[in-house]
């Protein structure tokens, strides 16, 4: 006896995202179901307008990203609504860049639904697609096909608060990297200038030794160095005195024992001449600019991450021990509003960090490598909350350790520690509630208070 159709809406093999689309299809002639598939790119945007079975109705075609554009778009969707007497309409684009956003947005305020697809999912179809379509429109055609079979991932662009502080997060992070490379290119122009700059070597019991000069590479006074004295005879012109006397001047913390031994590497540093390496020195000054530029703008960024993220629920987040300011608003941010799920392994779906079940015929199966097919910016902040929990927090460092005991490597056991914290983050946004700590002498406030660099007091 077959199941009645009321218990068909309820257990679809995709669960509620399948019973959604299957009772969106049901009872409806496919050949009156129409397709829109959409390749964003920066300037040249494409469109192939087809029925469910893949039947092509409006040729791939390009249009811009302006109200002609658009205009364009929506009239041959009419058309084609009208054509084949559509009665659903199912609108998808790839998550390209940034650039698929101005489409969703806009084709939302003319009252259609799209559908925002993984790129993951596009680059699964497009190699399927290899074997039965045509390669100078298998993008259009990958997107349609996923549109087919309801791999989307969701149809809603963040606003308001949420859509603030993933604006700056990002932004953030790009500054973050930008920052990194033009310190690996600072230290690669030492590596030429003064390379013992950077830890000098000793030979301690015939045992290689590296002692750094300066404890933090990026701190004040090395910076200091790099910027005004980065050449050894620079620093052998001025002696003893007058670079205690500069480091005075400069109000650095720097005491007399680091200056001798600054000295005395420069003596037995084997450097070329200052003549030599002048280009080097020329770019070390532009590079430290724009490394103190980045400094800034980070800082800017953090302090408004701040703010925002104290006027919404996600400050809820910082009770969490291992969680800080600007991890908490990605998290919050890249997650959005829980109001939309019903529970947390919807989340950890979107993220895309839900391990596939491998199993063959009978067996029992086993779960293998995570599906990626979600937003890669949560999933790298999932990653980075389970390596901070799994360094940071005492209560749930116990569930990593377990896992690495099992054999977890190191980076799936950070996986599963930021899926389980996905549940718990879920948890407490839902009922907009701290975290509970069993550690002993923990304090709401306190922690709160502590990770905040720009506002003196919160309440909770």
């Amino acid at each position: 006896m077959g199941l009645n159709k009321t218990n068909n809406r309820f257990n679809n093999i995709q669960g509620k995202k399948g019973s959604q689309f299957s009772s969106q299809l049901r009872g409806v002639l496919l050949e009156r179901v129409l397709i829109v598939a959409i390749d964003a790119a920066k300037f040249y945007q494409k469109a192939l307008l087809c029925n469910y079975y893949g039947d092509v109705i409006e040729k791939p075609f390009f249009f811009g990203v302006n109200r002609g554009g658009l205009d364009q778009l929506t009239m041959k969707i009419e058309k084609a609504k009208n054509e084949i007497q559509a009665e659903r309409i199912f609108i998808g684009v790839e998550a390209t860049g940034h650039y698929y956003e101005d489409i969703v947005r806009e084709l939302g305020r003319r009252g259609y639904g799209v559908t925002i697809i993984n790129a993951a999912t596009t680059h699964e179809e497009r190699a399927s697609a290899l074997n039965w379509s045509k390669t100078d429109d298998l993008d259009l055609y990958a997107i349609a096909h996923a549109l087919m079979q309801n791999k989307g991932m969701e149809n809603k662009l963040p606003e308001g608060s949420y859509r603030q502080l993933m604006t700056l997060t990002r932004a953030r992070r790009n500054e973050v990297r930008k920052r990194a490379l033009v310190r690996v290119h600072i230290r690669t122009l030492m590596d030429h200038i003064w390379i013992d700059f950077q830890g000098y070597e000793e030979v301690i019991n015939n045992r290689p030794k590296k002692t750094l000069i300066f404890s933090d590479f990026w701190g004040k006074a090395s910076l200091f160095f790099m910027e005004y004295y980065p050449h050894p005879t620079s620093v052998l012109e001025l002696g003893e005195e007058l670079l205690l006397q500069k480091v005075k001047e400069a109000k650095l913390r720097i005491g007399q024992t680091t200056i001798q031994t600054l000295l005395k590497v420069a003596e037995q540093s084997i450097v070329k001449p200052k003549e030599t390496v002048a280009p080097e020195l020329f770019l070390l000054r532009m590079a430290i600019q724009d490394l103190k530029r980045l400094d800034e703008n980070v800082k800017i960024l953090e302090k408004e991450i701040e703010r925002a993220l104290l006027q919404t629920d996600g400050r809820l987040l910082l009770t969490v021990p291992g969680i800080g300011v600007v991890t908490a608003a990605e998290f919050y941010s890249e997650i959005g509003d829980i109001s939309h799920y019903e529970h947390a392994g919807q989340l950890i779906k979107k993220a895309g960090t839900n391990p596939i079940i491998i199993q063959s015929g009978g067996t029992e199966g086993f779960y293998g490598r995570i599906s990626k097919q979600g937003n890669k910016n949560l999933r790298f902040v999932v990653y980075t909350v389970g390596k901070l929990l799994a360094q940071h927090n005492q209560d749930l460092r116990p569930y990593y350790e377990g896992l690495k005991a099992r054999g977890k490597h190191a980076r799936k056991a950070f996986i599963a520690l930021g899926n389980k914290f996905i549940k718990i983050a879920f948890s407490m946004l839902k009922h907009k509630k701290p975290f509970e700590s069993k550690q002993k002498g923990y304090s709401i406030l306190q922690e709160v208070k502590k990770k905040l660099q720009h506002t003196k007091l919160i309440l909770i």
